[in-house]
């Protein structure tokens, strides 16, 4: 065999050999990547967002971060009141997904960085965020359920809390890249989002009692920061009509829920608000 011929297919395998072993080295990063991811949402499903937090540390890589270690200590850190120090951590993984162009993945870092802005009182920085997040992924529902949820925090127009509700539950029913049970905890958001906001609009209790049923139904308890989430609406809406009983048992419930994290907080809060005006 001619030695021209030799040489080129000793290269192809060389190339061949190098090509193989940064396809491995891809794929054990991918799945330590998912490990770390794991390691993080299972105390974070629990609702033990301080365990998230330092379960976020093995999202470094060789000692570096990353933009999902970025997120997730941003989001954690949110979770658990420190706002100041989770919007340093949020707007440097929006910043490293825009430098990669990972547009699903900035658009969801700019919603969490937007309800932080909600839970600070900065409300149009919020706005900015969420229709931000909507100009990137149009498709997601949450930055529209957001939007709804910034508009009655406001005391905006109600109407206008109830057509980005219903924007939210058409795109999160159409959404092809997220799973079905996500689909089902996203839905159950937005029904909860809608009662509230239905409550303030028309005051119809029998549409409210029945967004309530299905909210609470779909979101199951598989993680308790959307559970808590969706019974603190709950009561919110029921406390739009003036039913402060059965409020009450909604904020209770998230209370109980979510011990460290905002949802928790925002209902043991209400619940105070309402004993406080009743004279107990």
């Amino acid at each position: 065999m001619p030695l021209a011929i030799v040489l080129s297919i000793a290269f192809a395998l060389i190339i061949a050999y190098f090509a193989v072993r940064r396809i491995g080295a891809r794929s054990r990063f991918r799945s330590a990547r998912l490990t770390a991811i794991q390691a993080v949402m299972e105390p974070y499903r629990r609702g033990d967002y301080q365990a998230a937090l330092q379960a976020a540390e093995g999202l470094r890589r060789s000692g570096e971060v990353t933009a999902s270690y970025c997120y997730f200590r941003g989001a954690n850190l949110a979770y658990l009141g420190r706002l100041a120090e989770g919007e340093v951590w949020l707007r440097r993984d929006i910043a490293m997904r825009e430098e990669l162009k990972h547009k699903r993945h900035m658009s969801i870092g700019l919603t969490s960085l937007g309800h932080l802005m909600l839970q600070a009182g900065r409300f149009d920085e919020a706005q900015e965020c969420f229709e931000a997040s909507i100009r990137h992924v149009p498709g997601r529902g949450s930055g529209y359920r957001n939007m709804a949820e910034l508009c009655l925090l406001r005391r905006d127009c109600p109407a206008e809390a109830v057509r980005w509700a219903k924007l939210a539950i058409g795109r999160d029913q159409a959404d092809p890249d997220i799973s079905p049970d996500l689909r089902k905890i996203n839905l159950a958001e937005d029904a909860a989002t809608l009662a509230w906001a239905t409550a303030a609009d028309s005051h119809k209790a029998s549409d409210v009692a029945r967004l309530v049923a299905d909210a609470v139904s779909g979101v199951g308890a598989i993680s308790v920061q959307p559970t808590a989430l969706v019974h603190y609406l709950s009561g919110c809406a029921f406390s739009e009509l003036g039913d402060l009983q059965t409020s009450a048992l909604y904020y209770e419930e998230a209370a109980r829920l979510d011990l460290q994290g905002h949802w928790g907080r925002a209902a043991q809060a209400a619940l105070t608000s309402s004993r406080q005006s009743d004279g107990r």
